[in-house]
C-alpha cells in the first residue's frame, strides 16, 4: 500500500470544534452579494455543494466567503478539515467538523451624505460620503475610490475617498431645493469594484 496523504471522510467525535464566527457573530448566516468573513481557529473550511467560495485574508484564521452568483437556495454546508501526522510521519487529511449555514440576501445598500440617505434632503453642514446598508449588521468595510456629482446641469468627478473642498463648494453653489445626483465607485475587502447611485435634495 502506498503511504501518502489520505483523505478520510469521517468526523472524529473528540475533535469537533463547534463554534465559529460568521461576520463576527456565532449565528451561522452568510449574505449573498457580500464579502462575508469566517473565522475558523482550527482546520481549513471547505465547501463541496457549490454554494460558496473561500479566499484567504491577511488575518490569521480568517477567510473571506462569497456566495456564488448561481446559488438560489437558502442554505449550504461547510466541512472543516485538518491534517493529522502519525509518529511514523504518515499524514491523514480528516474531517473534524461539518455544519449547515443559512443564506440570506444582503440588506439594501444605501448611499449616505452625512446623515441623509438617498432620496432625502441633505444637510450642507455635513457632506461626508459613506456607503452602508439598511441594517446594523453585518459590519461593512466598503472603501470609496471616487465619486461624481451632477448638479445644475454641471458634473464634477472627484478621485478621492472623502468629500473634498472642491466638492463641497460645488454642492453649495447649486440653488437651494435643487437635485444633487451622485454616483460612487467603491470596493469591498476583496477589492471588487462596485457602484451605487443616489439623488439628494439640496
Amino acid at each position: 500500500m502506498i503511504r501518502g496523504v489520505l483523505f478520510i471522510s469521517l468526523i472524529l467525535p473528540n475533535m469537533v470544534l463547534g463554534q465559529y464566527l460568521f461576520n463576527k457573530d456565532t449565528a451561522k448566516v452568510l449574505y449573498k452579494g457580500f464579502t462575508n468573513t469566517f473565522v475558523c481557529e482550527q482546520g481549513t473550511p471547505l465547501c463541496f455543494d457549490g454554494s460558496v467560495l473561500f479566499s484567504h485574508s491577511d488575518v490569521e484564521n480568517m477567510y473571506y466567503v462569497e456566495i456564488l452568483d448561481t446559488v438560489s437556495r437558502n442554505s449550504g454546508k461547510i466541512n472543516i478539515t485538518k491534517y493529522l501526522t502519525h509518529p511514523d510521519g504518515f499524514r491523514e487529511k480528516v474531517f473534524i467538523d461539518k455544519f449547515s449555514f443559512q443564506i440570506i440576501p444582503l440588506p439594501k445598500t444605501i448611499l449616505y451624505v452625512g446623515l441623509a440617505e438617498s432620496n432625502t434632503k441633505m444637510d450642507t453642514s455635513n457632506l461626508d460620503i459613506r456607503v452602508g446598508i439598511d441594517a446594523n449588521f453585518p459590519e461593512t468595510q466598503f472603501i470609496i475610490k471616487e465619486f461624481s456629482i451632477i448638479a445644475n446641469k454641471k458634473a464634477l468627478i472627484i478621485k478621492s475617498r472623502k468629500i473634498t473642498a472642491q466638492a463641497i463648494a460645488f454642492i453649495k453653489s447649486s440653488p437651494p431645493e435643487s437635485i444633487i445626483e451622485m454616483e460612487v465607485v467603491y470596493t469591498d475587502p476583496l477589492k471588487k469594484t462596485r457602484k451605487i447611485y443616489g439623488k439628494f435634495l439640496r
